[in-house]
């Protein structure tokens, strides 16, 4: 059974924001009922503000699908093992008359993915060989799906594109 996420950000009069995440009934397979949940979270929205003296910032819906059966993770899985992936915007306008300049072009950003499988490094480096197995497929998904944070949808006619830099395994937290 999917799981519906939901969370109000509140905002006090200092700037200083606080979120409720109330339950929401589950999602159905395939989510088909992501409308009533929408409407669910909409009503809830509308009676917290009668309630409060602060500002409504963001609504967030999500819904949770189960992904793996399995008992426990491997052994050698551990959270503080991170994959930490640097990627460059390359998308120089954010429009397809080349007039909006993208603020974040040629920026590096990165985000980082735990629990690191460390047999897939190469020799004696903190590096994996990007061209072997399975990291030419990792580096294709990432660069057309991943968005940089200025540019996560250009306008009409332009598809934000990326690349990825580089990926080194970390041990600890941005």
């Amino acid at each position: 059974m999917a799981k519906a996420l939901a969370s109000i950000v509140i905002e006090d009069y200092n700037g200083e924001k606080s979120s409720i995440r109330p339950n929401l009934q589950d999602a159905d397979a395939g989510a088909t009922n992501y409308g009533s949940l929408a409407t669910d979270l909409d009503e809830i929205k509308d009676e917290v503000l009668n309630v409060i003296t602060g500002e409504i910032r963001y609504v967030q819906l999500g819904v949770q699908f189960p992904e793996s059966g399995a008992a426990v993770a491997d052994a050698q899985a551990a959270r503080e093992g991170k994959w930490l992936v640097t990627m460059r915007d390359t998308t120089e306008y954010m429009d397809s008359g080349n007039l909006i300049n993208n603020p974040g072009y040629g920026k590096l950003f990165s985000f980082e993915i735990p629990t690191a499988d460390r047999s897939l490094l190469t020799g004696n480096s903190d590096q994996p060989d990007l061209t072997v197995a399975p990291w030419p497929d990792f580096v294709t998904a990432m660069e057309a799906n991943v968005r940089s944070p200025t540019n996560r949808s250009a306008g009409a006619g332009v598809t934000p594109t990326q690349e990825v830099v580089s990926v080194e395994y970390v041990g600890r937290n941005l």
